[in-house]
C-alpha cells in the first residue's frame, strides 16, 4: 500500500492542489507544453521502473501484470471506447444539470456551462505531436499498470475486487480533480465502466489500449481547437 500511496499520491497532491486554488485551466494549459510532455515522459518513466524492480524483489513475474496483447483484446478495446466515452458524456451532461439546479448565480444553462469549460484562447497552445503522442502512449501504460495491474489486484486479494475497483476509481478521479469537479466524475465513469472489464477479463491490454485511444481522441481535438 506504501506503493500505491507513493505512486498515485504525487499526482494527486498536484491535481488537487490546482483545483483547490481555481487554476485548473492554468494547470491544463502548462499540462500541454513540449516540456511538460517531455517531464512527464521521464518522470512515468522512472516510476514504472522503480516499480518494476520493487515487483520483481517481491517475487512478481511479468504475466503477473496480466497485460495479454490478443487479437480478442484488442477487439475489447476497441469495444471499450465507445463505451468510456458515453459514461463520461453522460455523466458530465448529468452533473452539469443536477449543479446548474443547486446554484444561483447563473440564470441560464448556456453561461453555466460556458463558465464550467475549458478557457483557453484559439492559437494559444503549442506542443508538438512528438512530443504529445508518446507521453500520452506511455501514460496509458502508466496508468493502467499502476492502477489496474498493481493496485486493483493487491486490493482485490484483501478485500475483494469490488472493493478495489471502487477504491482505484476514486484514486484515478483523485488525479483528475485539476479538470474541475464535473469532469472529474465523467472521468470516474469512464474508469468504472473499464474497471468492470478488467474485472471480467482480468486482461489490462484492453484498457491500455483503450486508455491511449481516449486520451489521443481527447487531447487531439483539444489541439485542433486551441492549438
Amino acid at each position: 500500500m506504501v506503493a500505491v500511496a507513493v505512486i498515485i499520491g504525487f499526482s494527486t497532491a498536484i491535481s488537487s492542489w490546482q483545483a483547490w486554488h481555481g487554476s485548473s485551466h492554468d494547470y491544463m494549459f502548462d499540462l500541454l507544453t513540449n516540456g511538460r510532455m517531455v517531464r512527464t515522459l521521464t518522470m512515468e518513466s522512472a516510476i514504472l521502473g522503480v516499480l518494476f524492480v520493487h515487483l520483481h524483489r517481491r517475487g512478481w513475474r511479468a504475466a503477473d501484470l496480466r497485460i495479454r496483447p490478443t487479437w480478442r483484446g484488442s477487439g475489447q478495446g476497441l469495444l471499450l471506447i465507445p463505451g468510456m466515452l458515453l459514461a463520461n458524456s453522460i455523466t458530465v451532461v448529468a452533473g452539469l444539470l443536477i449543479f446548474f439546479a443547486i446554484q444561483s448565480r447563473f440564470g441560464n444553462l448556456s453561461a453555466f456551462v460556458v463558465a464550467n469549460g475549458l478557457h483557453m484562447k484559439p492559437h494559444s497552445l503549442h506542443v508538438a505531436w512528438l512530443a504529445l503522442i508518446p507521453a500520452l502512449v506511455l501514460n496509458g501504460f502508466f496508468e493502467e499498470i499502476t492502477c489496474m495491474g498493481y493496485a486493483f489486484n493487491q486490493f482485490a486479494a484483501k478485500r475483494g475486487p469490488l472493493f478495489a475497483l471502487v477504491v482505484t476509481v476514486m484514486l484515478r478521479m483523485s488525479c483528475h480533480t485539476y479538470q474541475g469537479a464535473i469532469h472529474a466524475l465523467g472521468i470516474g465513469a469512464a474508469f468504472f465502466v473499464s474497471g468492470l472489464v478488467y474485472w471480467w477479463t482480468r486482461n489490462l491490454w484492453p484498457l491500455i489500449m483503450a486508455h491511449i485511444v481516449v486520451d489521443l481522441l481527447s487531447f487531439a481535438a483539444v489541439k485542433f481547437i486551441f492549438g
